[in-house]
């Protein structure tokens, strides 16, 4: 069983915002997919998705890996005749489209939602309430944005450090030549960004507020890699105890390649909480260039 839809953003003619979404059954589990996004006609996502979902407890339960799919998302008030839920809504002045899941795995509710904003950024999360043991956990979450900006290759990675003095990016930033993972520094301000060097189009992956960062047992909160169909692994990504993301580092060049950005959210729910606060976590991805 699967949902899946097409959107014209907020119309058909001349629509802000264009893709296809889609929610699947096992044994593909990703969440919500987005497909073809394109930002005022530019193509953004050759494909956007959440593949993994693990839960690192402090106590005896677990590891575990929470697939997201259909068989566990429910219908809301919202949207009770669907298990996908695409509206609009205006926040400070800003319209925005929204396209969320409600799941349930356990005793965890996760709403899974993509936000997408008249003025280019998007806005990827993952909510989470619930306790399943009564230890303080942290949910680590993998989303994979494979970027084709204005089309599949000629991109090139870049990362920013107050540090860092100008290479001719910017001060503060500099490219990654090659596959390879990064850690938050939130006292440089690190933050990443994807440039199709034709156009000068780009998105900033900037860390979200409660992201967190890297630990032993989710050791990397970004990957550059070069894209490899074969590393789509629909979900299947990784096990409860590992993400398994490091066998895809093969040092291939990145600089001006079709690049695929994997980004880790690392959400802390300390067990005084109790199982009723809502908890949150993703990136904000923002456009800079001509769009």
């Amino acid at each position: 069983m699967s949902e899946a839809g097409h959107v014209a953003w907020p119309s058909t003619t001349g629509p802000v915002w264009e893709f296809d979404w889609r929610l699947t059954d096992y044994p593909d589990q990703e969440g919500i997919v987005i497909r073809a996004a394109r930002y005022r006609g530019h193509q953004v996502f050759y494909k956007a998705s959440l593949p993994s979902l693990r839960v690192q407890y402090d106590g005896p339960c677990g590891p575990y890996k929470d697939p997201l799919n259909y068989n566990n998302a429910k219908p809301t008030g919202r949207c009770p005749g669907s298990r996908v839920c695409v509206y609009s809504y205006t926040s400070n002045g800003v319209r925005g489209l929204a396209v969320e899941s409600y799941h349930t795995i356990g005793a965890y509710r996760l709403t899974h939602r993509w936000v997408f904003w008249e003025h280019g950024w998007v806005m990827p999360r993952l909510y989470s309430a619930g306790l399943q043991c009564p230890y303080d956990h942290r949910h680590h979450a993998y989303w994979r944005f494979d970027f084709d900006i204005d089309g599949a290759g000629r991109d090139v990675a870049l990362e920013f450090n107050t540090y860092t003095p100008d290479q001719g990016w910017g001060a503060g930033w500099h490219t990654k030549r090659w596959e390879t993972t990064r850690r938050k520094n939130p006292s440089s301000r690190r933050s990443w960004a994807i440039l199709d060097v034709d156009s000068g189009r780009g998105f900033h992956v900037l860390p979200g507020p409660g992201d967190g960062t890297a630990d032993a047992f989710s050791a990397s909160d970004l990957w550059v890699l070069r894209y490899r169909g074969a590393e789509d692994l629909y979900g299947r990504q990784g096990s409860a105890a590992a993400d398994e993301l490091g066998a895809y580092l093969t040092a291939e060049p990145t600089d001006g390649q079709d690049l695929v950005l994997w980004y880790a959210g690392h959400l802390a729910h300390e067990a005084h909480d109790g199982e009723g606060d809502w908890h949150s976590v993703g990136p904000n991805l923002a456009p800079f260039g001509a769009w």
